[in-house]
């Protein structure tokens, strides 16, 4: 009687799981739907999409693709990263402030305090501060999830250029 019981229980976990596959339970292919193929195309075109100024940047030697984004009055780099094919793992956007005339002033005990506040990542490099921000693409993303990503890294921005010393 045991045996019959995990047969009948495992023909009907089989039948409940053709039947989900069946009524179209399946995830969204990526490029189709929501989910978007995670490449620098489709990022680009999200982010025209939602206002910015975008830039693809040409390709050189082994580099990996990034773009030049225009958001208001800040000026992005963003790049990509963990590119295999046409496809990358993470995109980063990343803006800066220049110091060199007032290096003296870089305040690294600044960074840190924010570093331990926020979610995006600020450092002191070559005379100047830098904040940066890392979304994975790995799978895939929606264009609701970079927009959201993209807005809260401009808040930073603005808030992170507010407390600057």
């Amino acid at each position: 009687m045991h045996r019959l019981g995990t047969s009948a229980a495992a023909l009907l976990l089989t039948a409940s799981l053709g039947a989900a596959q069946a009524g179209g339970a399946q995830p969204p292919a990526p490029g189709g739907g929501q989910v978007q193929a995670a490449t620098p195309a489709t990022v680009a075109a999200t982010l025209r999409e939602a206002g910015y100024t975008v830039t693809v940047n040409p390709v050189e030697g082994d580099d990996e693709p990034s773009l030049a984004v225009k958001a208001g009055d800040y000026e992005l780099d963003v790049w990509f990263s963990g590119c295999k094919g046409t496809t990358c793992d993470r995109v980063t956007a990343s803006t800066n402030w220049d110091y060199r005339d007032d290096e003296e002033s870089l305040d690294t005990e600044f960074v840190n305090e924010w570093n331990g506040n926020f979610f995006t990542q600020a450092y002191v490099y070559e005379g100047g501060y830098y904040l940066d921000s890392t979304l994975t693409l790995r799978g895939g993303y929606t264009k609701v999830a970079l927009r959201a990503w993209m807005e809260d890294y401009l808040g930073d921005v603005e808030d992170f250029e507010a407390e600057l010393p």
